[in-house]
């Protein structure tokens, strides 16, 4: 038995599809059920149910789930371990953030982190925040960066800032000089948003919920920056946070009243050890990030090793 093994077979497992597992593993189908029916030989019975249209678990397959997520987990316990013991001379780390973060807040960090322990490969995962949550869940990253709170079990979640939505709109739009707008305004304003997965599309929503308006929503995408060039470029608008409209030219942030605000923070996964590395990286965003989103700009400064 290879730790290979239980990995593919934890993955089927989890997603419930030989398909889907494939996919996540990089591997063959036909590749992957060779590999789980030498595990079933080995261990002399059947540990999935194919016979449904999702694969399930047999009775021997539950009683070894269990023992093989176990053994996963200690084994990279090992690689903490180890990664302890070389003083981060060499290690790898994989966490996620959201999209927002990536190009604004994420590269001072990445930058004074690559400084300082350049044998630590880094891996960072742009990820939707439901998405995020259920890898920390899972254990497939090691902590991530992202809009809260956390929703589901088995995360904890940590307050870094947060952040007020604003109208966005290009510097021709007829709203672009007001000195505020309320949500039975923007109502009457053609929007382009982000799509009904993400937490500020829910805010949003429920924002107007509350207001008893409708949006007039024109166009949806799960890109930030493809939004901000759409409303560049149109008469559309769109509600994120000035700090998102800062990077693209000619748009205008124009206040919210009453004021919106959403929280940005760190996921972890609960009773985790976080490695060596991940201290430090999360520290590292803490120290820049506790206090707010404001005077980033300074904390770069002193950021720079």
């Amino acid at each position: 038995m290879e730790l290979r093994h239980l990995r593919y077979f934890l993955s089927i497992v989890k997603l419930g599809s030989f398909t889907k597992a494939s996919h996540e593993l990089c591997v063959t189908q036909p590749t992957l059920s060779h590999q789980i029916r030498q595990l079933e030989e080995e261990l002399g019975c059947e540990l999935l149910d194919r016979s449904a249209r999702h694969v399930r678990l047999t009775n021997a397959g539950e009683i070894f789930a269990e023992y093989a997520s176990r053994a996963t987990k200690e084994v990279e316990n090992g690689k903490i371990a180890i990664q302890e013991f070389r003083g981060l001379r060499q290690g790898s780390l994989t966490f996620g953030v959201i999209s927002s973060f990536t190009n604004s807040l994420l590269p001072p960090v990445l930058s004074r982190f690559q400084a300082e322990y350049p044998g630590i490969h880094l891996s960072v995962l742009e990820l939707p925040t439901g998405e995020l949550e259920r890898q920390v869940r899972e254990g497939d990253l090691a902590f991530g960066v992202a809009y809260g709170p956390a929703g589901g079990d088995n995360v904890n979640w940590e307050d870094l800032f947060k952040e007020e939505l604003a109208l966005i709109v290009s510097r021709r739009h007829e709203m672009a000089k007001q000195a505020s707008v309320n949500f039975a305004d923007i109502a009457q304003t053609p929007l382009a948003l982000l799509t009904r997965g993400y937490v500020s599309r829910k805010m949003i929503d429920a924002a107007f919920l509350d207001a008893m308006r409708t949006p007039l929503v024109k166009i949806e995408m799960n890109s930030i920056d493809a939004i901000l060039q759409m409303v560049a470029n149109t008469g559309l608008a769109t509600i994120l946070t000035a700090r998102m409209a800062s990077g693209t030219g000619g748009l205008v942030a124009v206040p919210i009243r009453p004021a919106v605000f959403r929280s940005a923070g760190i996921f972890t996964r609960q009773e985790a050890n976080l490695s060596p590395a991940a201290k430090i990286i999360v520290d590292m965003i803490r120290e820049v990030y506790r206090d707010g989103a404001r005077g980033i700009g300074t904390r770069r400064a002193r950021l720079k090793p």
